[in-house]
């Protein structure tokens, strides 16, 4: 008679090892997904509301300092700033009001003046709590956040055109925490949003 071997067959090892990698890759695949839900995905959230409240601010304003949609009258215009006045005709009624871009922290900045721009208030972060890790550049050109378009939508010249010419403005912003790669679990957000501005 023969002995019955306590071994495993090769058959058997191979179905152990296909479960093992199975389920070894269903574990990763969770892993992965948690990770992103819980690193990736705030980080991205984070980016995307920055860039709302800040287009949000630009545009609309609040009830203290209206956006560039009430400007009247356009101040001074270039790729990384742009001041405006809105309010009454009356001189004592107006504000004016610049949005600055600041390449060495890569942050926006606002500051307002009674008398015309002779003079600007103190610069406050627009949103006023974004974070020092968070950065905001031009979305399809580096270092330029508004461009500007004439009446008939062709664009407008600094040196050229007078600021009088201005009837579109366009931001173009790209908001990011870190570097912005995917790669590393960094949030990043592009956001393009113009406003007309009607001379009265």
């Amino acid at each position: 008679m023969f002995r019955q071997g306590k071994g495993a067959t090769l058959i058997e090892l191979i179905i152990v090892i296909l479960l093992v990698a199975i389920i070894g890759a269903t574990i990763t695949g969770a892993i992965i997904f948690f990770v992103q839900m819980f690193v990736f995905s705030p980080r991205q959230l984070d980016v995307q509301k920055i860039a709302g409240e800040l287009t949000f601010t630009i545009l609309e304003g609040n009830q203290d300092i209206r956006g560039m949609r009430f400007a009247r009258k356009v101040i001074d215009a270039s790729a990384v700033q742009f001041s405006y006045t809105y309010g009454y005709p009356t001189a004592s009624d107006q504000l004016s009001v610049r949005f600055r871009w600041n390449a060495i922290d890569k942050h926006i900045y606002r500051s307002t003046s009674i008398n015309g721009g002779s003079s600007w208030s103190s610069e406050s972060l627009v949103p006023y709590h974004i974070s020092p890790s968070l950065t905001i550049d031009g979305k399809d050109t580096p270092s330029t956040i508004f461009s500007y378009k004439k009446a008939n939508d062709s664009i407008w010249i600094s040196g050229v055109d007078p600021v009088t010419a201005i009837r579109r403005v366009v931001i173009s912003i790209s908001v990011k925490s870190g570097t912005g790669a995917f790669g590393e679990l960094e949030g990043s957000f592009d956001t393009t949003a113009s406003v007309e501005i009607k001379g009265f």
